[in-house]
């Protein structure tokens, strides 16, 4: 009797909860997953609303996160240059690099604010000034444009009603400009009839510059704290990770600031190179609305592939309706000008930040304008660029496993994989189809 009394109580102690407390816990995550899934697809306003509210009281953090970034290269080179200078002749260096970080930060934002402010004071003044002579000029500009196609001798030419169309539309956006739009800005500022609105306008904008300016305070933190934040991520990470895994978290993180830091602020870059040279350009040709023509060329050129034919297209228009000789030079300028940024300046500058081709670059600003609009076409390409990274890894890794190669050009003229040596075949495909046969028939003889 005490011998079975042991036994049992031998049995009791060797019972291991672990492997219950792991179904339990599988378990209890899927529950959490389908509960998840139930509120995104039943809750989604509620949910969407509680995530915009989430995002507005973190607004002032992100600002400050993503305007570090973008400042994070002009810092560096500061703080480098300033290090070079004074860290050899001070003794306590660690005390000194922490106040050459500070006064980097406070250049780099005084640097921006400082573009940023002239680039209102001389551009939009005088954009504003073209905006408002384009407009009530076109009337004019219409007529000149038509005399002169009229006195053309050109064989086949149509009838003239889409003359009294572009008058019509002409004379629409001038009276438009001119009886509703200045006189709703002149009564907005009398306070008796909109005193809500003014009320609430004011509201918003107190809320944005409010979120601007805390944003630019805390920017100023990320840019002398980058290194700590990077730190705690790398200790986390090693921390709930194991070492492989945390290992190729990091690795893909520095590809994606490599693929988003190098795209967009090199297409930034990009942009004003390109928007000075066609200021340079059409003030040397004198084209009509310059300083608008540039901006329009350099605002859309931001956007991948698509923007020169986006910013194109209005420019023409413009300058055509008010000359059209110097609407063909203006066509010969912009073609030459693409030319020469997608051929020398943007390479030179982008490099190779995404690793996408063409077809890809297409197809992401297609589908990033389609779900996310003007801020799909803007993010859409590095974001596929990332997309196009991780499912390239994951298959290389799949494919390493199974003993092959992973370069595509590898496979361009393979009909079949040889199962036991591995071997890329090629070939036409009546031998495959053998193969397959022979591979079939040699399994069936083994099964028997």
């Amino acid at each position: 009797m005490e011998e079975d009394k042991e036994k049992k109580s031998v049995k009791r102690s060797d019972w291991d909860i672990r492997p219950y407390l792991a179904i339990g816990a599988l378990i209890f995550l899927v529950f959490c997953c389908c509960i998840a899934v139930f509120t995104m697809i039943f809750k989604y306003a509620a949910l969407k609303k509680a995530c915009a509210a989430f995002v507005g009281i973190l607004q002032p953090i992100l600002i400050g996160a993503v305007l570090g970034y973008l400042f994070n290269p002009l810092m560096r080179r500061i703080d480098t240059g300033l290090c070079g200078l004074i860290l050899p002749k001070v003794k306590d260096k660690e005390k000194v690099k922490h106040v050459i970080r500070t006064v980097a930060s406070i250049l780099t934002l005084l640097i921006f604010l400082t573009l940023f402010g002239m680039i209102i004071y001389m551009i939009v003044p005088a954009l504003m000034e073209s905006i408002a002579n384009l407009v009530n000029t076109m009337s004019a500009n219409v007529e000149h444009f038509i005399d002169w196609y009229n006195n053309l001798s050109l064989p086949g030419k149509g009838s003239g009603e889409w003359e009294q169309y572009l008058l019509m539309a002409a004379e629409y956006i001038e009276e438009w400009f001119d009886n509703s739009l200045v006189p709703q800005l002149q009564d907005f500022t009398q306070w008796q009839n909109y005193l809500t609105s003014i009320t609430l306008s004011a509201i918003n904008v107190v809320v944005v510059l409010k979120n601007v300016v805390i944003g630019l305070i805390v920017s100023i933190y990320v840019l002398m704290e980058k290194e700590r934040f990077e730190g705690q991520a790398k200790k986390i990470a090693f921390a709930i990770l194991p070492i492989k895994q945390a290992n190729a978290l990091i690795q893909i993180v520095h590809k994606v600031d490599q693929i988003f830091g190098g795209f967009i602020i090199g297409k930034i870059i990009d942009s004003i190179i390109i928007g000075i040279i066609c200021f340079i350009g059409c003030s040397i040709l004198r084209m009509p609305y310059t300083l608008l023509v540039s901006v329009i060329i350099g605002i859309t050129n931001i956007i991948p592939f698509f923007g020169p034919f986006i910013g194109a297209i209005p420019c023409l228009i413009i300058v055509t309706i008010t000359d059209p000789l110097h609407g063909l030079y203006l066509l010969i300028f912009i073609l030459v000008l693409q030319q020469v940024d997608g051929n020398i300046i943007g390479p030179k500058i982008l490099g190779e930040s995404t690793g996408l081709s063409s077809f890809w670059v297409i197809f992401a600003i297609m589908v990033g304008s389609g779900l996310f609009g003007f801020a799909g076409m803007l993010f859409g390409v590095p974001t596929f660029a990332v997309i196009y990274y991780l499912a390239q890894r994951l298959i290389s890794h799949l494919l390493k496993r199974k003993g092959l190669p992973a370069k595509s050009l590898d496979y361009t003229v393979v009909t079949h994989v040889d199962p036991e040596t591995k071997e890329l075949c090629t070939g036409d495909w009546v031998r495959n189809e053998q193969f397959h046969f022979a591979s079939k028939k040699k399994k069936n003889a083994k099964g028997k």
